[in-house]
């Protein structure tokens, strides 16, 4: 399913992951250490095309896994859902919906019912997956200034 995006938005590249490695000496900030092994560059032949972030979003009674596909502008280029185990709520792996959320970046954090429209029926599940889109734009800002993204 990654991959299969990463090819839409790269059509011309051979793109690679490698994961950002944020386990270093010097960080001491405790968010950064606990991105270790969520962030992954996406290269072709060594040229940063983008990042990739993988995380946990809460639903009303279970998680569930999600992607965010970053561009060198550091603005969301593509979010899927990866998981959804429940039946209810899952208006949340939607495509139109998701799509709501290209464009938002460190600097345009997205808000569920303002900007990010809400979802009847999968209320919690949208505002958790907002929240956890936001909580990975902000950790891409300190990733950034960091100078962690390479």
């Amino acid at each position: 399913m990654i991959d299969k995006s990463v090819k839409e938005l790269y059509p011309e590249n051979k793109a690679e992951y490698s994961m950002l490695k944020l386990n270093l000496p010097e960080i001491d900030d405790p968010e950064i250490l606990n991105s270790e092994g969520k962030w992954f560059a996406v290269l072709e032949k060594g040229e940063i095309l983008g990042w990739l972030n993988i995380d946990k979003a809460w639903g009303r009674y279970h998680e569930f896994d999600y992607a965010m596909i970053v561009d060198t502008n550091f603005q969301i280029s593509k979010l899927l859902v990866l998981n959804y185990a429940a039946t209810h709520g899952n208006a949340v792996t939607g495509r139109k919906w998701l799509s709501k959320f290209i464009g938002f970046s460190p600097d345009s954090i997205p808000e569920y019912g303002r900007g990010i429209d809400a979802i009847s029926g999968a209320t919690i599940s949208g505002n958790g997956l907002t929240e956890s889109v936001a909580g990975s734009l902000n950790m891409l800002r300190k990733l950034k200034d960091h100078n962690l993204l390479k």
